[in-house]
């Protein structure tokens, strides 16, 4: 099974964010030595995989505000340090939407959200959600690329919700939570 990086449509997806992007090394193809245990875990019924990649920075902030981080239907590893989440793709990327099955749910205090359903919409430049199984919002803009994949910023909404949802006023529209990097089954 071999995957390629849609480093095209991670550039348009930059590009329309209105960045440039990273050099070509970022855009590399992934062998499906890097997409190990898929028929282990049950997504070798989906169009590929789209991993999450926690930034440092925003892993240690939620860390120090007490949020814990976990995945729901999806995968997680933990790579040089650092926590990756895959999202299994389904529907028709080629339609310039990347949908997928799962998300996370990130929870503190005894309060609980859910952010699930996620779709990349590579015309706007966003990635969207669903919050709590219910109502879809843009949760992240699409940012420059990077070795790491497309960078993911939060929405002013997202953090509003993020701060009302927790009690606090850390979370702030453009805070990089992550990088992205979809990858389509050939």
């Amino acid at each position: 099974m071999r995957f390629r990086l849609l480093g095209v449509s991670v550039a348009a997806a930059a590009a329309i964010a209105g960045v440039a992007a990273a050099p070509a090394q970022a855009a590399q193809p992934v062998h499906a030595s890097s997409y190990t245990g898929a028929h282990h875990h049950g997504y070798h019924f989906g169009k590929g995989r789209t991993d999450l990649t926690l930034d440092r920075t925003a892993a240690g902030a939620l860390a120090s505000l007490g949020v814990k981080v976990s995945p729901v239907l999806a995968t997680v590893r933990h790579t040089g340090g650092t926590m990756v989440f895959g999202f299994t793709i389904v529907g028709n990327p080629k339609d310039g939407t990347i949908e997928h099955i799962g998300g996370l749910l990130l929870r503190a205090g005894g309060k609980c959200l859910f952010l699930t359903g996620y779709t990349i919409d590579l015309n706007r430049g966003v990635l969207s959600g669903k919050i709590d199984f219910g109502t879809r919002a843009d949760l992240f803009t699409i940012g420059a690329a990077t070795p790491a994949g497309v960078t993911l910023a939060l929405t002013a909404p997202a953090a509003a919700l993020l701060n009302k949802t927790f009690g606090v006023t850390a979370f702030t529209a453009g805070l990089v939570i992550g990088y992205g990097n979809p990858m389509i089954r050939k």
